[in-house]
C-alpha cells in the first residue's frame, strides 16, 4: 500500500517598491512584513509585483547569521522579478535576511525583513 505524500510548503511574499523622496533612493515594502514560517522545508519565494513602472530586479540575498544550516542558496529568476530559497526551518530562530535590488540606472539598493523559524 502506498502513502500520500504532502506538498512542500511555499510562501509567497509579494514586494513592493517605489521611488523614495530623494532621488536613487527606494523604498521597500513587503507583505507580510514579517514572514513566519512553521512547517519544515518550507519554500520561500519574494515576488516583486509593483514598482510603480520602474524596472527594478532582484540580484541576490545575504543572510545573518550567515552559518544558520536553515536557508539554502537563493536563486533570482531569469527575469529578475522573482527571488526564491528553503527553509528547512528545524530551529526556532530569528533570521535577518537582506534583500539586494537594482535599477536600470544601476542604482543597488537593500532592504531587510526577517524570517521567524517557528518549527510545530
Amino acid at each position: 500500500m502506498s502513502k500520500f505524500i504532502a506538498c512542500t510548503p511555499f510562501i509567497n511574499i509579494l514586494v513592493k517598491v517605489r521611488p523614495g523622496i530623494n532621488p536613487g533612493t527606494y523604498k521597500v515594502e513587503t507583505m507580510p512584513a514579517v514572514l513566519r514560517v512553521s512547517q519544515p522545508d518550507t519554500i520561500i519565494n519574494y515576488q516583486i509585483f509593483d514598482t510603480g513602472g520602474q524596472n527594478i530586479v532582484f540580484t541576490g540575498m545575504t543572510v545573518i547569521p550567515t552559518e544558520n544550516d536553515q536557508l539554502s542558496t537563493a536563486v533570482v529568476s531569469v527575469s529578475g522579478k522573482q527571488l526564491t530559497f528553503s527553509d528547512a526551518n528545524t530551529a526556532k530562530m530569528t533570521l535577518n535576511i537582506t534583500l539586494n535590488f537594482q535599477d536600470d540606472d544601476g542604482v543597488q539598493f537593500m532592504h531587510d525583513p526577517q524570517v521567524e523559524n517557528e518549527p510545530d
